[in-house]
């Protein structure tokens, strides 16, 4: 079994920058390429950019398609199979000394398998955005984003209550219909008071801004395909034109979706 050290991956590297701790890497993989069983020295996250393929886990097999953010707790071997032609993936991880310096938990390993990884998501496509950039300022900036993506998860795992969790997956599950407070509370079975007050505590934003990250995630693999105009995106994930989408995006993730097309 393969153990990949820092800034190692199966496939070829297209780019690299490792300063403080955090390595970022575009990865470019050969069509059909089969990995060995293998597992990563340091955590990371990975965004797929294009392609995808096959993971092979200890009890499950998944396909990983573009436009989806993934997680990697140490130590967790695995395998991967049929990648499709022009797959590259932008990997971030971070080393025992990022972690110490800024007294940082590891993400649990739950995060592999949570149900949806927003957190991930808009934290990645961010840091990604500074990796491309590459001015005077992406050192600084992605140190800031890489530390609020660490901090987030360790909010919710280790300080949120039950209700938190049931909750996330609730407005995954109901991301595309309109939900107002009471409705929400209900099915919760929790006062409106307590979710309006203790929601932006573990997820560091308010129930609607959460549900337009989801309708931005679920965009991502729309917009990465380019099979679908910007127009037919925003309708499809529920925004009311596409200026509302590209403006929400923006927000969100700090590029405009055409930007994020094209690395």
């Amino acid at each position: 079994m393969l153990v990949l050290e820092a800034g190692k991956y199966i496939g070829n590297e297209v780019s690299q920058s490792s300063f403080a701790g955090i390595i970022t890497s575009d990865i470019y993989y050969e069509a059909g390429i089969i990995s060995d069983w293998h597992c990563h020295q340091n955590p990371h996250f990975s965004h797929i950019l294009n392609g995808g393929s096959v993971e092979i886990r200890q009890n499950e097999k998944n396909r990983q398609q573009q436009g989806t953010s993934l997680y990697y707790y140490p130590g967790i071997i695995h395998q991967n199979i049929g990648y499709i032609k022009g797959t590259r993936i932008f990997n971030l991880e971070f080393t025992e000394d990022f972690l110490t310096k800024y007294d940082l938990n590891v993400p649990d390993e739950s995060c592999m398998f949570s149900h949806g990884i927003q957190w991930g998501t808009s934290g990645l496509v961010r840091i990604m955005g500074e990796h491309y950039l590459d001015d005077q300022q992406s050192i600084l900036a992605m140190e800031q984003l890489s530390i609020l993506l660490l901090t987030c998860t360790t909010t919710i795992k280790c300080m949120g209550p039950a209700w938190i969790f049931r909750i996330k997956d609730f407005l995954y599950d109901h991301w595309n219909i309109p939900l107002s407070l009471s409705y929400i509370s209900e099915e919760m079975n929790l006062h409106p008071v307590t979710i309006s007050r203790y929601f932006p505590q573990y997820f560091g934003c308010t129930i609607g801004d959460y549900l337009r990250r989801i309708k931005i995630e679920k965009a991502l693999p729309m917009i990465r395909s380019k099979k679908q105009s910007l127009t037919e995106i925003a309708f499809n994930c529920g925004f009311a034109d596409q200026a509302h989408f590209i403006k929400t995006y923006k927000r969100f993730m700090g590029i405009t979706p055409s930007q994020y097309q094209r690395m």
